[in-house]
């Protein structure tokens, strides 16, 4: 194509018209591919006109501007441009884009309005209510978007939604309006020695089996007793229920235990406490010593008629593999739980009727019910009725106050009109006073001022500022002295505000930010997405995976407690243990359930969050790893640099469990394709860093095999593995894109901290996306570097990182 052709198409766009210092550079360094033959570029530039109200286009504009700035186009072996010259495009570009971008914003807001998300209605109505009834498994899933569901766009509104906040609403007064007589609690110590069930299967005489096994089956009794105690040798649910205590009602119970390991040869063992009734819930756990009984103690909900199971992994064998079904338990010498009692408290109610009832309805008088007042309630006795003295007042003052905590702000004049207006109407239509207050209260919180973050255009005010400090730290409702340095109108006084995020950060509900931003950030909600191949990884167990995420959160809380650098995301001197994910790292020396600060080896493989198990699981299939997903997950999570989707005639690559081919002989295939080369040339390396460890995050030098390989050597609980075999040797050295090699992960965390900058400013959008229910704009780019920039200035600490977020421009408007 002729320079006098090039200059004649290109002047006919609207880019030559607008941008000249762009279409100057197109022509002398992209036509040549980009032109009318979208075969050979897959753009045609000659055509692109400069549309940003298009959001299609203007997203085009983006992409173009981002692939020369990283000098990605033209591409490598094309000549490259002199540096003033990208300076001069960049600048003429950057421009209209930033200029448009931000007189949107200035008439929008960044974000669209948006509804509180699943986890933060249901902690927004038992901050609001004084509840713990759980509620967010009534409504429907929520829509993430750019990572997190605390993004507006995603949080849209249908009619299966507002009926479920119907339905929820329902179920949260129903919980909070109690009238009925203190409920007669349990505070007993239980020994399964009175278990019926087991009384039937306790132990006989050697040899025999019990009157109710089956002769068929060869079942063999699984309980032996003691002295003090009941040994258990099984794990069956049905059979170790603990069906003496049944919780007389909903609410906080306090369990204590008292258990010891049982022949385990000197080694502890973890129990497991759950609850049953139309699901099974874990409850808490513990490590327990070896023939030397522990107390556990711990508070938790629970609602009627749950039934309490405890249970251990691993007893029922021992270490010759002999089992408990072919032996029977008098002369079975393998691992047990000898169980002393269970001690079973609650419900926990410190006064009666519950404070949920005043938070529901105001404060009104209550008159208690005699013993020949019998008066009942869906099939339940009464032991107080509401007596307020002027019903229509009470109505009027209890739905007002209680719409200012729904909405999070003063009312507007007659605001709760509509609201007395419904419940005024209901009382009149002969209901009564609790009747009429709940179709006020229903309507309060099914409306949008409650569902809604109230945010307009511009500079948030100081109660919008409380709300969305409140649902990003604590993922709920602004407590009593957030709002009241809002309503002084202090809050946004850089000071206060730093002082109000520091309270926050050091509460108790610090944790649900923690569990809340971490999760979608790193994708640990995708932990039971797949299950790791029974055959290939028998050491995975429930209490692995629920170490695994623990971790990286607790990790994650170290950091933002202590302030540490952001690059210890990257690679740090220390980790997050209990006993469980210290055995999975092969680490002596620690106990423990709870989670601690453990300094590692120099030569440890781990430290820093790529190496932790959950972020290798929830990149794993559950069968074999892949260099692909993983790399893609450092560019996406720990980057900000998500790659583009593969294109769409490339067959994914099949998994090999027979251990004749590994991952980087298939991948080299998909190099082989020039238009996957260029792609996997950015995401392979990481991957290929992390090919040391397997599905579940351990260590490995060797891939696992179903057929082929050598026998393995190591033991698994003291038996020697034969689910598989050893199979090929794990190559995990790569190159980067840019030329620099390494042969492990630990060369490649050490070439990943010189991108640390980078991880600062990746995590501050991420961040910035999940705090404010927006995702990060090409106008917000130049905020994010200047909060990353606050923070290094700071010591590059996670906590000031978050400061510098909440100051920023960003999160202090719409």
């Amino acid at each position: 194509m002729t320079r006098f052709f090039v200059l004649f198409i290109l002047a006919r766009t609207a880019c030559a018209a607008t941008l000249p210092p762009v279409a100057s550079f197109f022509e002398k360094n992209c036509v040549e591919c980009h032109d009318g033959d979208v075969k050979k570029g897959g753009l045609d530039l000659t055509a692109l006109s400069f549309k940003p109200e298009d959001r299609k286009n203007f997203d085009q504009w983006v992409k173009v501007y981002d692939r020369v700035s990283k000098g990605e186009m033209p591409p490598a072996k094309k000549p490259r441009p002199e540096a003033a010259e990208v300076k001069t495009f960049q600048a003429a570009l950057k421009t209209p884009l930033l200029g448009y971008e931000l007189a949107q914003q200035a008439k929008n807001g960044r974000t669209v309005l948006r509804r509180l998300n699943r986890t933060e209605y249901e902690n927004t109505m038992h901050d609001l209510l004084g509840i713990s009834l759980p509620l967010k498994h009534i409504l429907p899933e929520d829509t993430p978007l750019h990572g997190f569901d605390t993004v507006a766009e995603g949080l849209r509104f249908s009619q299966l939604q507002i009926e479920k906040y119907l339905e929820a609403a329902d179920a949260a007064l129903d919980a909070a309006i109690v009238l009925s007589k203190r409920p007669v609690g349990i505070n007993q110590r239980y020994s399964y020695k009175n278990e019926q069930g087991i009384r039937k299967n306790l132990d006989t005489p050697p040899g025999t089996l019990s009157d109710k096994s089956n002769p068929k089956s060869g079942h063999r009794v699984m309980f032996r007793e003691n002295d003090k105690e009941v040994v258990m040798f099984t794990t069956g649910d049905y059979l170790v229920g603990l069906r003496q205590c049944r919780p007389p009602s909903p609410g906080n119970y306090r369990i204590k235990v008292s258990a010891n390991a049982f022949q385990s040869e000197g080694e502890p063992m973890t129990l497991m406490i759950y609850s049953t009734n139309k699901r099974k819930r874990l409850l808490s756990y513990c490590e327990l010593p070896a023939d030397k009984p522990r107390e556990f103690e711990f508070t938790t909900r629970l609602d009627a008629n749950d039934t309490i199971v405890i249970n251990c992994d691993g007893v029922g064998r021992d270490k010759k593999g002999q089992n408990i079904y072919n032996v029977g338990a008098a002369e079975f010498l393998g691992t047990g739980l000898a169980v002393q009692w269970i001690e079973v408290e609650g419900p926990l109610s410190a006064e009666w009727p519950p404070a949920s009832l005043k938070k529901a309805l105001g404060d009104v008088p209550l008159t208690e019910l005699g013993e020949k007042q019998k008066k009942y309630r869906d099939g339940k006795l009464l032991g107080y009725e509401l007596a307020p003295a002027d019903v229509k007042q009470a109505i009027a003052s209890g739905l007002s106050a209680f719409a200012a905590r729904a909405f999070r702000r003063p009312l507007d004049a007659d605001e709760a009109a509509p609201y007395i207006a419904l419940a005024t109407q209901s009382l009149e239509a002969g209901s009564n006073f609790e009747d009429a207050m709940r179709v006020g209260l229903r309507a309060i919180l099914t409306s949008p001022a409650f569902l809604l973050l109230e945010e307009h255009p511009g500079k948030l005010s100081d109660r919008a500022l409380a709300t969305r400090l409140a649902y990003f730290l604590t993922s709920s409702m602004p407590d009593d002295e957030l709002m009241k340095v809002a309503d002084a109108g202090q809050l946004s006084q850089p000071a206060e505000l730093k002082a109000q995020t520091e309270r926050l950060l050091k509460g108790p509900k610090a944790a649900t930010f923690v569990t809340n931003f971490v999760g979608q950030w790193l994708e640990l909600r995708n932990i039971e997405a797949t299950t790791p191949d029974t055959k290939l990884y028998p050491e995975y167990d429930m209490l692995l995976k629920l170490g695994m995420v623990s971790e990286t959160e607790a990790f994650f809380s170290e950091m933002l407690n202590q302030n540490l650098p952001v690059a210890n995301l990257i690679h740090s001197d220390f980790a997050m243990l209990n006993n469980r994910l210290a055995e999975h790292y092969e680490l002596p020396g620690i106990s423990g359930e709870q989670f601690r600060r453990v300094s590692l080896p120099k030569d440890s493989p781990r430290g820093g969050v790529l190496t932790q198990a959950s972020v290798l699981k929830v990149t794993a299939n559950g069968t074999v790893t892949s260099p692909v997903i993983r790399g893609a997950w450092v560019m996406k999570r720990l980057l900000g640099q998500p790659p583009p989707p593969p294109p769409g005639n490339v067959a994914g690559i099949e998994p090999d469990t027979r251990g004749t081919t590994t991952i980087r002989e298939q991948l080299a295939k998909h190099r082989d394709n020039e238009s996957c080369a260029s792609c996997h040339r950015q995401i392979d390396p990481p991957g290929f860093a992390l090919e040391s460890f397997d599905v579940i995050g351990g260590f490995r030098e060797n891939y696992r095999s179903n057929e082929k390989g050598a026998n393995v050597k190591r033991k698994l609980k003291g038996q020697n593995i034969w689910q598989y075999k050893e199979g090929l040797p794990v190559d995990a050295s790569g190159e980067l894109a840019d030329g620099r090699k390494f042969q492990g992960i630990t060369d490649f965390k050490k070439l990943l901290l010189d991108q640390q900058d980078q991880v600062m400013c990746a995590l501050a959008g991420y961040l910035v996306t999940y705090g404010t229910g927006a995702g990060i704009q090409f106008a917000d780019r130049d905020a994010i570097d200047a909060i990353a920039k606050q923070a290094k200035v700071e010591g590059s600490g996670l906590r000031s990182l978050v400061h510098a977020v909440v100051q920023s421009p960003l999160f202090l408007s719409k």
